[in-house]
């Protein structure tokens, strides 16, 4: 049996918790979601890539991530719990953090479909806004019990959909720029199939990018995915981790 190294936990784990924000998921018109998609993460100049699909459940908060490309796994999210299920090498780890577990793939989609990106529900205040070349530009404050670890947020909207957002660091240096791309019409909601980030560390040095290809979306379907109710295979030993 094949056993799941460090290595590879340690990407997985890096796989939820690289989103820059984390809005209040409630606010959004879907109530099931789901996406095949492609993520190339780039980091020391080597790049890896991650397929498969991912499915939301609105109501019930939940993620279910199928990856089937370098290796299958099934990741399930809700609430403050993660569970990996490794279907191949019949392993399982649950992961159970102090904080709410941010929502993979989906936070950057339900993002780009709220003019505030969320930040409303996060405590940010809207401090001023300009227009340059059909692009509305807004800056957001931080709330003020959080100055000392959160910076300043910059977004970009064009004709009502977010292309672009630039999170700084307190001090005001750069921290992460996203980019929105290619959005499609699905009902009322613009979803951008396209998503691309940059990391910064140091003075600014771009340390990680990442791009994520979306494709055949599928929102509200009935009946929904049978895999939205997935759980744990009682005959698997589950390893347990709090962090």
């Amino acid at each position: 049996m094949k056993k799941i190294s460090l290595k590879q936990m340690s990407t997985t784990l890096q796989f939820f918790i690289t989103l820059l924000l984390a809005p209040a998921l409630s606010a959004a018109p879907i109530k099931t979601l789901s996406l095949d998609f492609t993520r190339e993460l780039t980091e020391k100049g080597t790049t890896e890539t991650t397929s498969g699909t991912l499915h939301y459940d609105a109501k019930a908060k939940r993620v279910v991530v199928e990856v089937t490309e370098p290796l299958s796994q099934i990741m399930l999210v809700k609430g403050k719990v993660l569970e990996i299920y490794y279907p191949v090498e019949k392993q399982a780890f649950r992961f159970i953090s102090e904080g709410r577990i941010p929502l993979p793939f989906v936070e950057a989609i339900i993002q780009s479909t709220q003019a505030e990106y969320g930040l409303t529900a996060m405590g940010y205040s809207l401090d001023r806004h300009d227009v340059k070349d059909a692009v509305l530009y807004t800056y957001w404050k931080p709330p003020e019990k959080a100055k000392d670890k959160l910076g300043e947020v910059l977004l970009g909207m064009r004709e009502d959909r977010l292309i672009s957002a630039e999170v700084k660091n307190p001090d005001g240096r750069l921290a992460a720029t996203s980019h929105y791309q290619h959005h499609s019409k699905l009902g009322d909601t613009y979803i951008p199939m396209e998503v691309s980030a940059t990391l910064y560390a140091g003075k600014s040095e771009p340390v990680q990018r990442e791009r994520i290809l979306y494709s055949h979306p599928q929102v509200n379907a009935a009946p929904p995915h049978p895999i939205l109710t997935f759980t744990l295979p009682a005959s698997v030993k589950v390893t347990e981790v709090k962090w």
